[in-house]
């Protein structure tokens, strides 16, 4: 039996059956080959799937030509991304996981450096981003952006995906519509309630009967109480509600932070965890139709589990927590939360990377991205055992000599200080930076699994293996040595 029981009920979600509530949820992972999606995106996603993740929600497509915002966006309105996306479904159905692929226009703040095509917005504003300026649409290309989301959606049930992920998080396009800062239009499409929300109810409706009944419709949105010109949360849960009483809607995923308020997007160790879970509570309290995600910072098993069966939502969407640990649903469900690799919020090679337009990575799991050459983050045994020497147990270090015990090679690993991690550690003592000391316990945890053949050399004579011992629900890392002569 699991510990962690809440996070492993099943859920219906419209015509699937998900067997437990955690999400792979969308970010950009910017890995499309001359806009297609080819087998590093695949092994990407498919090794989230063998990892446990009972739904994954596929990087943003752009619906429009003014919605590219990536240079590694795949390409819009273009039936040939088609076959390959195919392959992508078809392999994350075998695993048993639920695949829907996010859909978006960021309005304004798109990037015509890369579109080669205006900002369209509600009323004309600026882009966030660089500063250009956008174009207010007319009637006539608010309706072109309504057909283009309902071409992008059937392309995508042909494609084989189960739904698609309307994204109105952070401002963009539909935020865009909805919040009266932005949206100082006096037409249809303007002022109340009803009109402000009028562009996004229409893209749900012509969705649903594109594409039918058993096809997953969600959406995903977020809240900041930092920057004053966005919805009051009272007037975000109206906007959900308006939608959530037509039926159409099966999820609303909750985020943090906006295009002002951007460094909440992907919150960093100097924020709090759990981000999204106030907005998913304030939504789960007044929806009746769409389940709610939370999401953002959820790190650990323990808060995902007590998001759960506290009734703050229904689903938890774990990003770079997947993208450091692949197969974090399953050690979970294993009990083996202390096997887990857990993420140290640094943003480095995920958001790092993506933000200089290069697909992303992660800075203490480099198998992300590299699934297709590395055959997943999962290590087999080698033909022959060698022997093995890696001198220095800093985070290179530590690295290879567990890849390499892994793989049942006899590694001695020499270093000059009395401790492991070298400047790393040393990193971990700083305030606020204790996920980086978690992360070395992991290491020492991995070395006491694979090092029945190995040692570990420090310069003061010391040899022997770490271990770890628990007491009083803390864990203990000692060195259990023998002097050498």
């Amino acid at each position: 039996m699991t510990l962690y029981k809440n996070l492993f009920q099943p859920l219906e979600l419209r015509h699937r059956r998900l067997d437990n509530r955690v999400v792979f949820g969308a970010h950009t992972a910017n890995m499309s080959d001359r806009g297609l999606p080819g087998e590093r995106h695949r092994a990407y996603y498919q090794e989230r799937a063998i990892g446990g993740a009972a739904m994954i929600v596929v990087e943003p497509m752009p619906v429009h030509p003014t919605a590219v915002l990536t240079r590694g966006n795949f390409r819009h309105c273009d039936d040939e991304v088609i076959p390959y996306f195919r392959e992508l479904t078809d392999t994350v159905h075998a695993q048993g996981t639920t695949i829907v692929q996010q859909l978006y226009h960021v309005g304004q703040h798109g990037d015509s450096d890369l579109s080669f095509m205006p900002h369209w917005s509600p009323s004309g504003l600026a882009s966030y981003h660089d500063s250009d300026g956008s174009h207010a649409m007319r009637e006539s290309e608010i309706l072109e952006v309504i057909e283009y989301f309902t071409r992008a959606a059937q392309r995508c049930q042909v494609a084989g995906f189960d739904g698609v992920d309307l994204f109105a998080a952070y401002n963009a396009l539909l935020d865009q519509f909805w919040t009266p800062w932005s949206n100082r239009r006096d037409d249809r499409w303007g002022g109340s309630l009803e009109n402000r929300c009028r562009l996004s109810l229409s893209i749900i409706d012509s969705i649903r009967v594109a594409c039918g009944e058993d096809f997953i419709i969600g959406m995903s949105i977020s809240h900041s109480d930092e920057t004053a010109y966005v919805m009051t949360l009272e007037q975000l849960q109206e906007v959900i509600v308006t939608h959530d009483n037509s039926g159409n809607l099966d999820y609303v995923s909750c985020g943090a932070g906006n295009y002002i308020d951007y460094d909440r997007l992907m919150a960093t160790f100097v924020y709090g965890e759990k981000q999204g879970v106030p907005l998913a509570a304030a939504l789960k309290s007044v929806v009746s139709h769409a389940c709610i995600t939370a999401e953002c910072h959820i790190r650990t098993p323990e808060n995902a589990d007590y998001t759960v069966a506290s009734g703050d939502a229904d689903l938890v969407s774990i990003v770079r927590g997947q993208i450091a640990d692949p197969h974090w649903v399953n050690k979970t469900r294993a009990n083996r939360h202390d096997d887990i690799r857990g993420c140290i919020s640094c943003n480095q090679m995920c958001w790092g990377r993506r933000s200089r337009d290069y697909w992303i990575s992660c800075l203490i799991n480099p198998s992300a991205g590299r699934e297709f050459e590395w055959g997943g983050d999962r290590f087999g045994p080698s033909q022959s055992s060698k022997q093995v020497l890696v001198v220095g147990g800093g985070p290179a270090g530590m690295e290879a000599a567990r890849v390499a015990a892994e793989r049942g090679h006899r590694v001695t690993l020499a270093e000059a200080l009395g401790d492991l991690g070298g400047q790393f550690r040393l990193a971990g003592l700083a305030p606020r930076r204790g996920q980086i000391t978690e992360l070395l316990g992991w290491y020492l945890r991995q070395f006491e699994q694979h090092w029945s053949r190995s040692a570990l050399f420090l310069a003061d004579g010391r040899a022997g293996h770490y271990r770890v011992r628990r007491r009083r629900g803390r864990a203990r890392h000692r060195l259990h040595a023998r002097r050498q002569g």
